[in-house]
């Protein structure tokens, strides 16, 4: 992998999934921020940002801890499709949310499984990202050289 390039990749990949996944709790931030700047607040432009830099961060570190090992597995098997991470993305931003939620809240699912729904949104979309950044060009060129030697 070509790191400079790869890192501006991921850098995008996870932007991407957290604006998508924390577009709804921003727009509420967002309206909440403004009440509060209203009133003389100055912490409101804090508010307004914290959910996509929760995301953000939460999106840049399951890149890191799942979405690059899950990239070298898929890479040796040959199994590398949008599909395969937009999915991979998903469950594993559903299922890792749900467990640190359910962790934190006592074990109230209802509050995890809707922390979850965002999770699942934002690793989708990170997933889908790492693969139109990062991995379908060299994909597309892996099987171009593969037709050239064997077609």
């Amino acid at each position: 992998m070509d790191w400079p390039n790869t890192l501006v990749a991921g850098i995008k990949a996870a932007a991407m999934g957290s604006l998508i996944g924390t577009s709804v709790p921003s727009i509420v931030a967002i309206a909440v921020a403004i009440g509060s700047l209203n009133e003389g607040d100055p912490f409101g432009l804090a508010l307004a940002i914290m959910p996509f830099a929760v995301g953000l961060v939460i999106a840049g570190a399951g890149l890191l801890l799942i979405g690059i090992p899950t990239t070298a597995w898929l890479k040796r098997r040959r199994a590398e499709r949008g599909s395969t991470y937009f999915w991979g993305g998903f469950l594993s931003g559903g299922l890792v949310t749900f467990a640190i939620t359910y962790a934190l809240f006592d074990g109230l699912w209802q509050a995890a499984l809707l922390v979850a729904a965002f999770g699942s949104v934002t690793g989708g979309a990170t997933g889908f990202f790492w693969w139109r950044y990062a991995r379908r060009q060299a994909v597309e060129t892996a099987s171009e050289q593969i037709a050239e030697v064997f077609g």
